[in-house]
């Protein structure tokens, strides 16, 4: 009977206790549930969180929520703009009642947010001010201070908040160690693993696309594939097949706004950028203060670039080492240690009338070169219709440059728009130049070169350029002749010029000095220094000679432009010294040939006819036979004084100046055909 009595008041202890937990049970529960709601209505104004109901578990230390949502509202007169999170099933679990009851503290393992949908509002994405950041920073968090684990976002899909929501991005995103150390403080966590798909975000300037978005903070990487970035402003697009970055610190990017990495590449792109007048783009909707990168390649891009006026477009493979870049893209926040690219297919156009192209750029800064191969600048018409289009004359190209490299250049430099190198070698190289002069020409002023140099708005500043043997020939059609062309060619053309400077400084040399040599029509020698003045109140020197020269070669320009054929004469040399300046040359000639027979031919005719009488004065009174170097220098010498016709190029007030020194060496030289 005793052992019965002890077994009943045994069982009604166990079963008060058990009531008694299950009381406090319920009770905890209401608390939890009571004090769980109040200190969410409680963070902010502009933070309003509501839930349809919450329920707590003791015994798995966890609390689920249904219906979850969340109202951010930072403007207060702009009621109709905030971000909507809506979660139907969130679970905190690994809580520690206790802490969180009586010490004010929220410790949890994890924190799980399932099938949600996120409304974002694209007027607070875009707004630049700090008004969102500090109402963050001014919440009232009820607890001295938290740490969650884990927060997962589980098939969350991100919409963009307009009249009829559109889909940003669907994926999943872990945040690892969230803390705040105390109330007012930033939150902040060690570490996050995002994974979206399918991301569209519309910008009112510029749109983007990403099929695939990976980023890990542990592993340091954030991949993507498939993106498209496109600028409805500016007409500038790109499509890029992957974008890997490795050594990529997440952490510093969103705590010091500082992107690090140790490799970026870019794979298979096709970038297209356009500038016109209008709103420029305005920035993303975030700031760097800085980017580096230890290495950067761009692997098969196919890029185009057009404005108003230019087009260009080439397929790019570049490499940069210890890249900086502070703040933005301006002049001088761009830095590298080290590049090497190619570039090929290049192909650039900046009027309506001709284009160029270039078969291939190779640079690198390691072995202190750029080389381009392959340089052709072509018309876009042939030779009458060119002019035509223009409505005036003008001289249409057409060129082929072998190769052109530049040595020892300074690639950093390039960044501020200079180029200073060692030295700088064009290849063999052809041009052709045609000019139909019965058409209108233009009266503009046209600088001498130097001044034409110092126009050009970046630096040059290279030590020696050499011009390697090459062709340059002028095709002309008159202004009236017999409806043939006079042709001039200049073969075997050398040149070198040192220094090549033009925007000078105190301590510059006074002149660039250029040396040149090459044969006329394929005859004969001529050769020459030219003295071009920095300084723009000094005069040019031309100092030269034309030695051994078969006179005939000349007849196809003489003949068709200036109605006189050469019969017969052999040049056996002309010297020429004289000073050119902005108003006129002067200076002398000297010179000496043999066996000179010159014809003038009928002017108002068709047919190229020898006029008689004028052909007879020329060979019997104007011009001897021969003028050899037994004669003094002063009956073979002839004064130059001509005044410059600024509207011509600086070729024509050289030849004008030498022929005008050769009319004078003649007694009766004024008589002679201008």
């Amino acid at each position: 009977m005793k052992g019965r009595r002890t077994i009943k008041i045994i069982l009604r202890v166990f079963l008060a206790i058990c009531l008694v937990f299950i009381a406090l049970f319920f009770i905890l529960s209401r608390v939890i549930r009571k004090n769980i709601r109040q200190q969410l209505t409680e963070l902010s104004p502009a933070m309003q969180v509501r839930v349809s109901s919450i329920h707590p578990n003791i015994f798995s230390s966890s609390v689920s929520f249904d219906s979850l949502e969340i109202n951010f509202t930072p403007y207060d007169e702009r009621q109709q703009n905030k971000h909507v999170l809506l979660f139907p099933h969130t679970s905190l679990k690994g809580i520690n009642f206790l802490k969180f009851l009586f010490g004010k503290k929220l410790a949890a393992d994890r924190f799980i947010l399932e099938d949600g949908n996120i409304h974002l509002d694209q007027f607070l994405l875009e707004k630049k001010d700090s008004a969102q950041l500090d109402v963050l920073k001014k919440m009232t968090w009820p607890f001295k201070n938290l740490f969650i684990r884990s927060i997962e976002l589980k098939r969350t899909a991100v919409f963009l908040y307009t009249d009829k929501d559109q889909l940003l991005a669907k994926g999943e995103v872990t945040f690892k160690g969230l803390s705040v150390d105390k109330p007012g403080n930033k939150p902040v966590f060690s570490s996050i693993d995002l994974r979206l798909a399918n991301l569209n975000y519309p910008s009112t300037n510029y749109k983007v696309q990403i099929q695939q978005l990976e980023l890990n903070s542990d592993k340091k990487i954030l991949s993507i594939d498939s993106i498209s970035l496109i600028s409805d402003v500016e007409s500038s697009r790109a499509n890029i097949s992957t974008i890997n970055i490795t050594g990529f610190d997440v952490m510093r990017l969103l705590n010091d706004k500082i992107l690090t990495a140790k490799k970026i590449v870019v794979d298979e792109s096709k970038i297209v950028i356009g500038r016109k007048e209008g709103p420029k783009l305005q920035s993303l909707p975030f700031n760097l203060k800085k980017i580096h990168a230890d290495a950067f390649q761009l692997r098969n891009s196919a890029i185009s670039y057009h404005d108003k006026l230019a087009k260009c477009q080439l397929k790019a493979n570049m490499e940069l080492y210890q890249i900086d870049i502070h703040e933005s893209f301006n002049k001088g926040n761009l830095h590298f240690g080290s590049v090497w690219a190619s570039l090929t297919n290049i192909q650039y156009s900046a009027d309506s009338y001709h284009q160029a192209e270039i078969k291939k750029i190779n640079l690198d800064s390691e072995e202190e070169f750029i080389r381009l191969d392959e340089l052709k600048i072509t018309p876009k018409f042939g030779k009458y219709e060119f002019g035509r289009k223009l409505g005036h004359q003008a001289d249409r190209v057409n060129a082929h440059v072998s190769k052109i490299e530049i040595l020892k250049p300074d690639f950093q430099k390039l960044l501020d728009h200079k180029l200073i190198a060692e030295k700088i070698l064009v290849g063999e190289s052809k041009a052709y130049v045609f000019r139909d002069r019965r058409l209108p020409r233009l009266q503009k002023s046209l600088p001498l070169p130097v001044e034409y140099l110092k126009e050009i708005p970046f630096d040059i500043r290279v030590k020696t350029c050499n011009l390697a043997a090459s062709t340059v020939e002028y095709e002309e059609y008159p202004r009236a002749g017999y409806g043939q062309t006079g042709i001039l060619r200049i073969e075997r053309a050398r040149a070198t010029i040192s220094p090549l400077i033009n925007h000078p400084v105190a301590s510059d040399p006074e002149y660039i000095n250029m040396n040149v040599v090459g044969s006329i029509m394929g005859s004969g020698i001529v050769h020459g220094i030219v003295l071009m003045p920095l300084s723009s109140n000094k005069p040019y020197r031309i100092k030269g000679a034309i030695e051994r020269l078969e006179l005939t070669k000349l007849n196809s320009s003489s003949e068709n432009l200036g109605k006189i054929r050469i019969k017969t004469g052999f040049l056996d040399f002309l010297s020429f010294d004289f000073t050119m300046t902005n108003e006129r040359s002067t200076g002398k000639i000297v010179g000496a040939y043999h066996h000179l027979i010159i014809q003038q031919l009928k002017k108002h005719t068709e047919e190229k006819n020898v006029a008689d009488f004028a052909s007879f004065m020329l060979r019997h009174l104007i011009i001897p036979l021969n003028k050899d170097r037994s004669l003094p220098e002063r009956k073979r010498a002839g004064m130059v004084n001509y005044p410059r016709d600024p509207t011509r190029l600086m070729s024509h007030y050289f030849l004008q100046s030498l022929l005008m020194g050769v009319k004078k060496s003649f007694t009766l030289g004024f008589l002679l055909p201008k």
